[in-house]
């Protein structure tokens, strides 16, 4: 097996499961313990925890990971470009001037039966698609649509890079039983079907993972986003003509 690119500390030598065990140095010699293959090298189990990290956003829309941004529209403008770091969403928008709520509807043949194509006017909806936002009527004088959304998390690189968007109880559990089933996976291929401790670190997965839904799932569910209402007179403001 090829030899690692980076050098992380080991657990055993510098006290990092005790000082700071969610840190990718700590998970890294964590995850090498519970394999105990020397073949097995700290870049591949930083892989695999980056991996796991994804994979948990992918799952879960994290609030830890919520961000806002700003899209221009110029005049006769219908589409913009959604952020890169984009991963789960949009979840709501508005219009500026004036903080007019724009409905997010969920695809874009929603948006097309709602309203009619070459409409133009006050921007009242909204779909995503094809990595850009598409917003109905189309304004006719330049404005701002700001969208709120669940990001990509930051990717573990440093050895001092902790996951900061999942909690500290569950960082570990998650992470680390995601890359241990990763490596017993490709380690006991061949072993007659049996994948004891694929399943067994698969299961641990699931559990915690379960665990972080229940945490991150909302108390109060709320149908629709409230409207904020408008001070002083606005071209923007919502009138009788709101559907």
């Amino acid at each position: 097996m090829a030899e690692a690119q980076i050098s992380l500390p080991r657990a055993a030598a510098e006290g990092l499961r005790v000082a700071c065990p969610d840190t990718l140095a700590g998970l890294v010699a964590e995850v090498a313990a519970v394999i105990g293959d020397p073949g097995l090298a700290e870049e591949e189990i930083a892989r695999a925890l980056a991996r796991g990290l994804f994979a948990v956003a992918g799952r879960v829309r994290l609030p830890w990971l919520a961000a806002e941004a700003r899209l221009p529209f110029g005049p006769g403008q219908g589409d913009a470009a959604l952020p890169a770091d984009l991963q789960h969403g949009p979840t709501d928008a508005f219009l500026l001037p004036g903080r007019c709520r724009v409905r997010v509807l969920p695809d874009l043949a929603t948006l097309r039966r709602t309203v009619r194509y070459g409409a133009r006017g006050r921007v009242r909806v909204a779909a995503a698609g094809a990595g850009r936002l598409f917003v109905r009527p189309v304004p006719e004088t330049a404005v701002e649509v700001v969208l709120s959304y669940h990001r990509l998390p930051d990717t573990l690189v440093a050895p001092s890079d902790r996951p900061a968007c999942l909690p500290p109880h569950l960082a570990g559990p998650l992470l680390v039983s995601f890359a241990c089933r990763e490596c017993f996976e490709r380690l006991e291929e061949g072993a007659g079907g049996k994948k004891i401790q694929t399943m067994a670190y698969g299961a641990r997965f699931d559990a915690a993972l379960a665990e972080l839904l229940a945490l991150c799932r909302p108390a109060v569910f709320q149908d629709e986003p409230v409207d904020l209402p408008v001070v002083g007179e606005s071209p923007y403001a919502f009138g009788e003509d709101w559907p």
